[in-house]
């Protein structure tokens, strides 16, 4: 497992500010149409102690019409602080049959406050929809994905539970992560989350990981297609187990970030 004491390659001197730490890419066949999706899960440094996490896809072939050629894309900036990788920013953007739709929910821990843009395509900017206090630290998909990945919401273990608070939207949330057994292709896991396609639904993924935590191979059920099964591919980078950036106490940013009862908390 990687080590919980720091993540990421040193940025040289003189080197770009932005660098690419993880890239993992996915196929995804479903039903009887193979290579209907591809999918890329990508982890990058942006300085400063920040970091961006962003997953996207798009449907190929026959399955591209089907969906009316739909792309989606999530985002996370998200800052090192007290062991954790805290959210910023969280996106979720989607084009379907010519029409996109983006949503931005914005952490403002000075404020004390979690908020939700949306786009008006008619206006063409972001509106406030709604926002909530933000008393307790909540996360979003990707920065619970990789504080899971990184062993920051407690030790992967066999029959451990890992319970983390999700963004209260539109209805309170907590993700759920079961680990289950080591075997030769590697560990079980079931993810459980609220899916926002089914209003009042969880929906479940089904995942093997590696001891790096990286997803090799992962299944679920995809609305109006029936079950999808994913499966990384060999030109996938993953992060590198002794390629170590931040210290705990060392980043001057993520120490200044102001702090919603953040600091010295168990797993939510």
């Amino acid at each position: 497992m990687l080590s919980q004491v720091g993540l990421l390659c040193p940025i040289k001197a003189g080197a770009a500010p932005q660098a690419l730490l993880e890239d993992l890419r996915y196929r995804m066949d479903v039903l009887i149409i193979e290579d209907a999706a591809r999918g890329r899960l990508t982890l990058t440094a942006e300085g400063g102690g920040r970091f961006l996490a962003e997953l996207s896809g798009e449907a190929r072939g026959l399955a591209e019409v089907l969906s009316g050629r739909r792309r989606d894309r999530y985002q996370t900036e998200m800052v090192y602080r007290d062991g954790r990788l805290v959210p910023l920013i969280y996106r979720e953007e989607s084009h379907r049959r010519g029409k996109q739709s983006l949503k931005e929910y914005r952490f403002d821990y000075e404020q004390g406050r979690l908020e939700l843009w949306q786009l008006k395509e008619r206006e063409g900017h972001l509106v406030l929809k709604w926002e909530t206090a933000l008393k307790e630290p909540v996360y979003d998909p990707l920065s619970a994905f990789y504080n899971c990945r990184l062993g920051l919401m407690g030790p992967l273990k066999e029959g451990n539970t890992l319970q983390i608070a999700g963004i209260p939207y539109p209805a309170p949330e907590t993700m759920e992560v079961r680990l289950g057994k080591q075997t030769p292709e590697g560990r079980q896991a079931m993810v459980t989350l609220n899916n926002p396609a089914l209003k009042g639904q969880r929906g479940v993924v089904f995942i093997m990981v590696d001891g790096d935590g990286v997803p090799l191979t992962g299944w679920t059920r995809v609305l109006g297609f029936g079950k999808a099964l994913g499966q990384l591919l060999p030109e996938s980078k993953p992060l590198r187990e002794n390629c170590l950036e931040i210290k705990r106490g060392q980043d001057d940013e993520a120490q200044t970030l102001p702090d919603p009862k953040l600091k010295g908390q168990a797993p939510p």
